[in-house]
Parts: structure tokens; C-alpha cells; sequence
């Protein structure tokens, strides 16, 4: 079995593959350049491999990049019976200052929008449900385009979002007002075939409509509440505020992050907090 295969198998997509092979092509021209094979070289040597990157003036981010499809191909190595050990388990750069979500609005800000935006603004159902899975729920953009009615229980008062390759599928609650909300729209509407916020059902079901839609919504937003930015401000909010209530893996799968360190850029205990690590990592300090 070829490498490319093995990452086929373990469900990783055509571009992943792509990318990862050719950051591994840096790591076996350096072996050839070394005459040094992969089934005995240990960790020390690997050590070299990243000082060489290093004097290449690869940033840390590159380097955790290349490192990361070099893992997989000793997995693969393990799994083919050429190795017994992966010398590069746990490999990894420190130092890298992730960036930290800013801007963030308080949750009794994003439940004020919630309640204010169909009274005092003229809007359509559709637009209200779309806010609703922003602030109680914390999708994303790219998930309201993938869900279906078949996807909305309002008996059980449960939601479910697909996964992709970037994100976890994962059952969410409904709140009491998004389950008539949602109640109301379903039965006015046929939604047998494409997404459920599609607003024009004569058109060809377009991932476009929902962004337009969303577009327009957050600069009606923005009358209500001039900091309103995006809808990732909603959701970074939105998983800052699960965190004071729930625990780091809880909070992992209600936002569908496949890694646990995606959730943790998030665990500051307020946005005081969040503020001075901010403040903390500006360049100009």
C-alpha cells in the first residue's frame, strides 16, 4: 500500500493529500541528501531535519505543518510493519501565539439582538431562524447552507448539524422561541428537496442565497447594536459564554471542533480577560 493510499484510507480529502505529499517530498530529499532511511531514523535526527528548516527561515507555523504529514507517514510506516515506534509522535514547535477571538459581545447582547431583531425591524422569518442557530447554537455560515428539514426535530426540540471535513456533526438543543419559529416556517413552506433557509425556492439551490442573506441581516444588525460585526463574532461569543458553563470536551462538541485546542482558544474565564491577552500579544508591545 502506497502513503497516498493510507491517507485515503483514514478519510482525508484529495487536497489534504495533495498538500501533505508535498510537504513530505521536504522531509525525504532531505533523507536522501543525509543517507538516512525513514524505518531507523530516530527523534535525534529529526531534530536536525527541523534545525535545517530553521536555517531556511521556515516559520514555526511552516515547520508544525511539515512535521505534521512526516507523523502520518511513520503511522504509515507502523502500520506497513517497518517500524515499531514513531519517532515523531508529539513533535511539535512551541511558541506559536495563536490568534485570539476579539470583539466579542456579551450573551445578554446577542439575546437582546435575538428578541429585538423581527419587532423592531422589518425581516422575514427566515432571517429570524438564521440569528437564532447563530446565538443558540453557534453555527456557522457553511452549516446553515447543509441543513435540511429532515435535520429539525421539534418534538424531541433538537437540531442536528452535519459534519464536514473541517468539523464534527453534532445534536444541539432548540430553545422554546426557535421550535415555533421554526414551527411556523416549516408548515407555510415545501421543503422536501434543498436547504431549509434557501429563501428563493424557485431558483436552483444556491450557497450564495444563504450568504447574501446573511450579509443583509448583519448590517440590519448593526441598527440595533453598532458593534455587530460577523456572524464568526457571533460564534466566537457565543463559545466564550458555553465555556463559563460547561466543560472544555462539552464545549468541544457543541461547536463541532474536531480538536480539543480549537475550543481552548476560547477558555478565558470573561471578556475582560480575552481583552488583556490581547493587550498582551499586541505587536506594538
Amino acid at each position: 500500500m502506497m502513503f497516498t493510499d493510507y491517507l485515503k484510507q483514514k478519510k482525508h480529502s484529495g487536497s489534504t493529500i495533495s498538500t501533505y505529499s508535498k510537504y513530505l517530498a521536504c522531509f525525504t530529499e532531505w533523507l536522501q541528501q543525509e543517507q538516512l532511511s525513514a524505518d531507523v531514523i530516530t527523534y535525534t535526527e529529526l531534530l536536525d531535519f527541523i534545525r535545517l528548516l530553521q536555517s531556511l527561515n521556515k516559520s514555526k507555523a511552516l515547520i508544525n505543518a511539515i512535521l505534521c504529514p512526516v507523523r502520518h507517514y511513520f503511522n504509515y510506516l507502523v502500520a506497513e510493519g517497518q517500524r515499531t515506534d514513531n519517532p515523531a509522535a508529539g513533535l511539535f514547535m512551541k511558541g506559536i501565539i495563536r490568534r485570539l477571538p476579539n470583539n466579542l459581545l456579551s450573551y445578554d447582547e446577542l439575546v437582546h439582538l435575538y428578541e429585538c431583531y423581527q419587532l423592531q425591524l422589518q425581516v422575514d422569518a427566515s432571517k429570524k431562524i438564521i440569528l437564532g442557530l447563530f446565538i443558540y447554537q453557534g453555527v456557522t455560515t457553511e452549516e446553515l447552507k447543509r441543513l435540511y428539514a429532515t435535520d429539525i426535530y421539534l418534538k424531541e426540540g433538537k437540531v442536528f448539524i452535519s459534519g464536514s471535513s473541517h468539523s464534527n456533526e453534532r445534536w444541539l438543543r432548540l430553545e422554546a422561541a426557535q421550535v415555533l419559529d421554526l414551527q411556523a416556517y416549516m408548515k407555510a413552506g415545501k421543503f422536501k428537496t434543498g436547504p431549509l433557509l434557501q429563501k428563493n425556492k424557485k431558483r436552483k439551490a444556491s450557497a450564495n442565497n444563504i450568504v447574501n442573506q446573511v450579509g443583509v441581516m448583519m448590517r440590519q444588525l448593526r441598527q440595533l447594536n453598532a458593534k455587530v460585526i460577523d456572524a464568526t463574532q457571533f460564534r466566537s461569543s457565543v463559545i466564550t459564554h458555553w465555556l463559563k458553563q460547561y466543560n472544555l470536551r462539552q464545549v468541544q462538541y457543541m461547536a463541532g471542533h474536531r480538536y480539543v485546542s480549537s475550543t481552548q482558544r476560547y477558555k478565558l474565564n470573561n471578556i475582560d480577560d480575552l481583552q488583556n491577552a490581547l493587550q498582551q500579544y499586541h505587536p506594538l508591545k
